[in-house]
């Protein structure tokens, strides 16, 4: 068995100001269809984002990944149980990119408040 972990912390205002700068290009690069609809009914919007690609960046550290310049992180995507529990989904094309194997089990941890947002990873791995 494997155990990788991942943590990072992103400053809300700077995920705000990527968005405002550079728009839906930044959005459909980073987010995915899903996560912007969730992102984008909230009012602190930008706090949701923030969490959601520090959630991302993570899973990239715990898999000790760098993604290309221009590559698409909507492969890794943050999503919810009923209960509110957050989990990631990667897609298959993620899953071979980064070689996790079907089994391997990935536990999140999220928290954000008005200036910073944290995640924390652990990939499991048999």
């Amino acid at each position: 068995m494997k155990i990788l972990q991942g943590i990072d912390l992103v400053k809300v205002a700077r995920m705000e100001q990527a968005i405002r700068r550079s728009g839906k290009n930044f959005l459909d690069r980073i987010f995915s269809p899903e996560e912007q609809a969730y992102c984008g009914s909230k009012r602190m919007r930008f706090e949701h984002y923030a969490v959601r690609f520090a959630a991302k960046e993570a899973v990239l550290k715990a898999l000790r990944a760098r993604p290309k310049k221009g590559q698409k992180l909507s492969g890794i995507e943050v999503k919810r149980l009923a209960t509110g529990k957050p989990y990631i989904e990667l897609s298959a094309e993620a899953r071979r990119r980064f070689r996790i194997p079907a089994k391997a089990q990935v536990e999140l941890s999220l928290a954000h408040e008005r200036e910073y947002a944290i995640a924390t990873v652990v990939v499991v791995i048999p």
